[in-house]
């Protein structure tokens, strides 16, 4: 799982170093798959699990469905596997720091099955909005449901 968050220099060459947990929580793979979010300003990414998750998804939408054409352009048609180099680096192409507004730091934000790529100061222009809506939103956990599955 891709847990907490980390802020790394992003060098002349575009180089930015993944944390070194969320390349644990990729299992060997040698890439990770980065591409533009569609609904804010930063880059999503993921493993191969994760590609075959929305594969899957996409795949249950009707073949002819433009809803389906629409999000396998914007995931994998604007994705891209960032290959590690031997210091656990991926580059960030232009598109992609332009996307997310990403200079000199980036800011990696663990999300549990996915991760985000983000300015820091935009991380931290969301940060209040976000945990607003995390409180809102305490009624949606059940922290004893997997427990009761369990015992049954």
């Amino acid at each position: 799982m891709f847990l907490s968050s980390y802020e790394s220099g992003v060098d002349a060459k575009k180089r930015v170093s993944i944390p070194a947990s969320f390349r644990k929580a990729l299992a060997g793979e040698d890439s990770v798959f980065l591409w533009p979010a569609l609904d804010k300003g930063c880059l999503e990414g993921g493993g191969e699990a994760l590609v075959t998750r929305f594969q899957r998804a996409i795949s249950r939408l009707r073949p002819m469905d433009p809803r389906r054409e629409a999000l396998a352009t914007n995931i994998f048609g604007a994705g891209r596997h960032c290959k590690f180099d031997e210091g656990g680096r991926i580059v960030l192409e232009g598109d992609f720091l332009l996307h997310a507004g990403i200079s000199g730091k980036a800011r990696f934000v663990g999300l549990g099955d996915r991760f985000q790529i983000w300015s820091p100061e935009a991380h931290l222009a969301r940060v209040e909005s976000m945990r607003k809506l995390a409180l809102e939103s305490l009624d949606l956990l059940d922290p004893f449901d997997d427990v009761e599955a369990a015992i049954s």
